[in-house]
């Protein structure tokens, strides 16, 4: 739990000061910026949650309303229900639909002629032409199968010419990951839409038998997974539903691509970097935006030359069994004064401009914290941008909610906030990357100088694989800086964090200050801008 905050703000009487130093700020830099924006995907781990039986039955009955205006009996829900997922897909449901007597009879007006009307008129939304008629009809003569076998090869034809796909979800593709020894330890369903981890779940089966283990869905990103029981071998055809919930019908997601295999992840035994970040180090970074110097002193050099500062920075926080370790904090999304053209009112980074620094702080031995100013966007949108970033042991994230807008606000003309719940949803999404990927802890900043800043701060939780801090942020003389600080540190498990302003502050702290707080705790992450 969070000590308690006090409703007032310490640092009220120097508000407008600040806000006129960032509004001339937000002014410059959004006139020097034009960072192009990056997509990135999306996601976040959960079980499975409804029950694939019963999306099977509902998927059936789907089925026949789109090809035969009503809905499946039970006779037609035994025949297809227990095949569903194990060895049929959904369009092999639909051509035998397609192909019996009933839709023949019923549909098609027991001739030829109608039968080939009728199956263009369903599966691709038009009369056939004269041309396919007299194709369609042929092959329905021609064959030595039997008249249904002839009515299936027909169906099937159109329905994979057409790629027919009524409910618009399907999968694109399947990776398998596999071990050392050749066998199956996933199965990663790749479908053409974001999905949630409350809606969807999935069927495997190989050589029509069915896979069991535990279901594994990236959220809001495209992939849902089967983790087997035990690593099993490719024997046979494999087949695989994905079922979507959307609130009204049941719609599923066919294997229809082939299967991808990914050769075994190779681990290394040992990591440059500690599995917990402040076991025996404190960290000290250098803030700002990598291009423009008016946002922070990290946009005063390069990266080379940022890391020999901030190193010999870090270094005068050495104590006995905890030394002082160096860290960029990289302003990547920056909120600006104009809406640019989304109408968020911020800029995010470009990746390959970001991972420059990122490379040069892995080979130097320094951490990178991407700090994130979503202006109208919100920070779960924002911090999915980096995913691919956040997969380097040395990155981390940072949350700024001064500069997280409502609807209507915008930046430099007001304070913003986050809700716990916002931070928590960026929070396990984190977690799940870290805990999925086996990467060690990362730093998970929520910057703060208000107390109103983070709504019900109490209920922000604690992430396994992330060291959380709440970063006090204000800047002025040292009284109204340790009254901020009074008010806002947190207990164990949570970190502490204190930022010095270079040209801001009055008297700034000197390190040897910073690490003599007392009866306060000496802050585990100091910022320098």
């Amino acid at each position: 739990m969070f000590t308690y905050i006090s409703q007032m703000s310490p640092l009220s009487p120097r508000f407008s000061a600040r806000f006129l130093v960032r509004v001339i700020v937000l002014c410059l830099v959004s006139t020097t910026l034009s960072l192009a924006a990056q997509s990135v995907k999306q996601p976040a781990f959960a079980q499975a949650t409804f029950d694939t039986d019963i999306a099977k039955i509902n998927a059936i009955h789907a089925i026949y309303e789109d090809l035969m205006d009503r809905r499946a009996s039970p006779a037609e829900i035994d025949r297809f229900a227990p095949r569903l997922g194990i060895g049929q897909i959904e369009n092999d449901v639909r051509g035998r639909v397609l192909a019996s007597k009933n839709f023949f009879v019923q549909v098609a007006g027991k001739t030829r002629a109608g039968y080939v009307n009728a199956l263009y008129r369903k599966v691709e939304g038009r009369p056939p032409t004269s041309g396919e008629l007299e194709r369609g009809k042929r092959q329905l003569f021609r064959s030595k199968k039997s008249l249904v076998a002839r009515r299936l090869d027909l169906a099937e034809q159109l329905l994979t010419k057409v790629a027919y796909d009524p409910d618009g979800f399907g999968v694109t593709e399947l990776v398998l990951h596999t071990n050392s020894a050749g066998l199956i330890t996933r199965f990663a369903f790749e479908v053409d839409r974001p999905i949630s981890a409350d809606d969807v779940t999935l069927t495997v089966s190989i050589k029509g038998q069915q896979q069991r283990g535990t279901v594994r869905i990236r959220a809001y990103e495209r992939t849902v997974s089967l983790i087997p029981d035990q690593p099993v071998a490719r024997d046979g055809k494999i087949v695989g539903l994905v079922f979507l919930n959307d609130g009204g019908a049941i719609r599923i997601a066919d294997l229809s691509t082939p299967a991808r295999r990914l050769p075994p992840r190779v681990v290394p035994k040992r990591s440059p970097w500690p599995s917990t970040v402040f076991a025996d180090q404190r960290i000290v970074a250098y803030y700002g935006n990598h291009i423009s110097p008016l946002m922070g002193v990290l946009g005063e050099t390069g990266p080379e030359a940022a890391v020999g500062r901030v190193k010999a920075a870090a270094k005068r926080f050495d104590e006995p069994g905890r030394k002082g370790t160096g860290a960029f904090e990289m302003i990547v999304t920056v909120a600006q004064a104009n809406p640019g053209g989304d109408g968020n009112y911020s800029h995010p980074s470009r990746l390959e401009d970001v991972a420059k620094w990122i490379d040069v702080a892995e080979r130097e031995g320094l951490y990178v914290i991407l700090d994130i100013q979503p202006g109208r966007s919100d920070f779960f949108t924002e911090s999915l941008r980096y995913r691919e970033l956040l997969l380097r042991p040395n990155v981390g994230l940072a949350l700024d909610p001064e500069w997280r807008m409502g609807p209507t606000e915008r930046p430099g003309q007001t304070v913003g906030s986050v809700t716990a719940a916002e931070v928590n949803r960026v929070s396990r999404w984190l977690s799940e990357l870290v805990i999925e990927n086996d990467l060690p802890e990362k730093m998970f900043i929520v910057h703060q100088f208000q107390s109103r800043m983070i709504k019900n701060r109490e209920q922000v939780l604690d992430r396994p694989g992330l060291a959380t801090i709440i970063h006090a942020d204000g800047f002025g003389g040292r009284s109204v800086k340790m009254q901020t600080y009074s008010i806002i540190h947190v207990s164990p498990p949570f970190y502490n964090g204190f930022k010095l302003f270079i040209d801001e502050d009055t008297r700034m702290f000197q390190p040897q200050e910073v690490l003599a707080f007392d009866p306060l705790p000496v802050p585990d992450l100091i910022t320098y801008q």
